[in-house]
Parts: C-alpha cells; sequence; structure tokens
C-alpha cells in the first residue's frame, strides 16, 4: 500500500498545491557588449584615460567604437607610441593632423632634435606646426622637452623653444612641464598671459633674470613653481600673489642667490641638492614647511633669521609660523639641531637627515 499523499492546506483551512519556488530576479542575459551600451560622453572619458596606442586601436572593436576615438578629448603620450624618436615626431604630427581634437593632455619628452643646420630647421618647422594645430586649441596639460643627437649633454646650447607660437595655447593651460631648452630672453610682456595656469616645472632650462620675472608675472593664479638646474640666472628673485609653494633641486649653479621677495600665499619652500648657494626670504609671513636645509649653503636668510656655515643661526630672532622642518648633515651634529630649534618655537614634525638614513621626531 502506497502511503496516502497529505494535501497542505491554506491559512484559510483549504487544501492547495505547494507554491513552487520563484526563480531570482535575475536580469536577463544579455547577447550584446554592456560597456558599449554606454553613452558617448562616458566612452569618449574612458578612452581619454587609455595610453595613445591603446585608445586608437579602440576604433578597431566596432562600428560603434570607430568614431569614438576622434571625438574624445585627446590624450597625448608619445612615450609609447614608437622606440624610434625620429619617426615619433611625424608619428605625433599625424595624429595631431587625424584627430580633431580637443586634446586634453600633450607629453612629448627628449624631443629627438638633429645637430645640422638644415636638418635642425625641419625640426624647428615641424615642431612649431604643432602649436598651430587646431587639436590643440584648448590644450589643458603640456610636458615637452628637446634634447640633441648624442644624449642629454651632447650640446652646451639648448634649443629655443618657439614662444610666440606657444603662447597659442596659453588661454587654456592648467599644467605645464618645459625641460632641455631655452626661453628667449626678449618675452613681450602684453602677449604673455597665463590665466588658468596653476603649476609649472622648468627644469635644465636656460633663462635669463628678466625673462623669469616677465614670465612669473604672466600667471595670474599660479600655485607651485618647480625649479630644476636653471641656467643663466645671476640672482632670481621670485614675486607672487598667488603661489603656495616653491621647490628647486640644484637650481643655482655657482655663487649665485635665490630671493623669495614678496609671496604672501607661500607655504612650502623646498630644496634638494643646493650646494653653494645663498638663500633669502624677505616677505612669506605664512611660511610652515621649509627644508632640508644643509651646512653647505653658503647663507640662508629668512626674515631676520640668519643660517650661515654650519647651520647656527643668528640669536635672538624667531619664526613662529613654522610647523615642519628638514635638515640635512652628512654627520651627527647635535649642537646644530639644538640650535635651529631655539629659533622655531611653534614646530611640529622635525626631520633630520644623515646621509642617506633620517630620524623624523615630532616637537
Amino acid at each position: 500500500m502506497t502511503a496516502a499523499k497529505t494535501k497542505r492546506r491554506t491559512p484559510d483551512g483549504t487544501a492547495g498545491r505547494r507554491p513552487r519556488k520563484r526563480a531570482r530576479d535575475l536580469p536577463s542575459p544579455s547577447h550584446g557588449d554592456l560597456i558599449s551600451d554606454l553613452p558617448d560622453a562616458i566612452l569618449g572619458s574612458i578612452i581619454s584615460l587609455l595610453p595613445t596606442k591603446d585608445g586608437a586601436r579602440t576604433q578597431a572593436i566596432s562600428r560603434r567604437w570607430c568614431p569614438l576615438w576622434r571625438s574624445a578629448p585627446l590624450n597625448l603620450d608619445a612615450h609609447d607610441i614608437c622606440l624610434n624618436k625620429f619617426k615619433l615626431s611625424s608619428i605625433v604630427s599625424s595624429i595631431l593632423r587625424d584627430h580633431p581634437g580637443p586634446a586634453r593632455r600633450f607629453s612629448f619628452n627628449h624631443i629627438r632634435l638633429h645637430k645640422p643646420k638644415k636638418k635642425l630647421a625641419e625640426d624647428a618647422a615641424q615642431i612649431e606646426s604643432w602649436f598651430f594645430s587646431s587639436c590643440l586649441r584648448n590644450l589643458q596639460e603640456l610636458d615637452i622637452s628637446f634634447e640633441f643627437w648624442g644624449g642629454l649633454h651632447a650640446s652646451v646650447d639648448h634649443y629655443q623653444l618657439p614662444l610666440p607660437s606657444m603662447i597659442r595655447l596659453a588661454p587654456t593651460l592648467l599644467v605645464a612641464r618645459i625641460g632641455m631648452c631655452k626661453l628667449p630672453s626678449d618675452i613681450a610682456a602684453p602677449s604673455l598671459n597665463f590665466p588658468l595656469l596653476r603649476k609649472l616645472t622648468l627644469w635644465l632650462v636656460s633663462i635669463s633674470e628678466e625673462a623669469m620675472d616677465v614670465l612669473l608675472s604672466a600667471c595670474h593664479v599660479l600655485e607651485a613653481l618647480f625649479l630644476q638646474d636653471i641656467h643663466d640666472v645671476g640672482c632670481l628673485h621670485i614675486s607672487s600673489p598667488t603661489l603656495r609653494i616653491i621647490s628647486f633641486s640644484a637650481t643655482l649653479l655657482g655663487r649665485e642667490e635665490l630671493v623669495v621677495d614678496d609671496v604672501p600665499r607661500l607655504e612650502r619652500l623646498l630644496c634638494q641638492g643646493v650646494d653653494g648657494e645663498t638663500i633669502q626670504v624677505n616677505k612669506a609671513p605664512k611660511l610652515k614647511v621649509l627644508g632640508p636645509l644643509s651646512p653647505h649653503v653658503s647663507k640662508i636668510k629668512i626674515a631676520n633669521l640668519v643660517f650661515q656655515g654650519r647651520i647656527r643661526p643668528s640669536l635672538g630672532h624667531s619664526i613662529c609660523t613654522m610647523n615642519i622642518l628638514a635638515l640635512k648633515f652628512s654627520g651627527p651634529d647635535l649642537n646644530a639641531v639644538l640650535g635651529v630649534l631655539n629659533c622655531f618655537p611653534c614646530l611640529e614634525k622635525l626631520y633630520v637627515i644623515v646621509s642617506a638614513n633620517f630620524v623624523c621626531f615630532r616637537c
């Protein structure tokens, strides 16, 4: 005999069948590409974040992707496009010619230049044509440097940057990094204007004192200035109502001087590898981070406080705004450290760098 099947009763007492389990409410499987269903604006942002070579390759994915690279903001980084540096310039010219823009970023470091005058003139004409490209009309980030055939120091003379042509990019630039070139000394002050530039880096650049003054006065919202190996400057004076960070590394060669004249918003003054120079800070009432100070610097003067030789500060003066200070020594020098502490009564952090090692103290 088979056992009688018991019927399941409902809450009202009537018999009923056991309800079937409901399938989970999952989306129906898609037979297409979910990423391709995104709006063009989002896809364009994704493409602009890719390396240049990968961004261009997205044209081969499908018909949907084919026109996107040309309409996406161009992020042109020439670093990984081609190993042949002489062919690389022609490839960059081709990209700027084919892409209608706008370009968000243009990065091309160590642009290879020929030494013979005729070839150099052809290279210069090609570089100048880039700045006239409609693709770079609304450029936001510029990172560019040059080198002659034979290596970094193959020639004492620097390639002169075509500044009158580069000024076409100035109205929209937010970040600029320029290296291994010479800026013309006859910069016309009225025509030079960087209304949006917030970060400027100059490295291995030859520039006169007058040209530097004109350049800084043309940057109306500049917040960070990074200088490395600046040539042909006897005394570098810096004045800016907007600068918050000044960083320099082996900037002044020989017995030369860096003078921070009037930078009312300056908060960080960073120096690396400075040897034999004089640093003078006349007016920086909000300076909070300084260093590393080194005994190799001939003289450091901050307001009325003077450090000279083995960082023995003048007595009777102090700076109460300083929160973070870094000192650099070739060997232990406790007396110098204690002498410096007396001049900065409000320090919160002190970094003492001895050769390759450093110790952090919380004050």
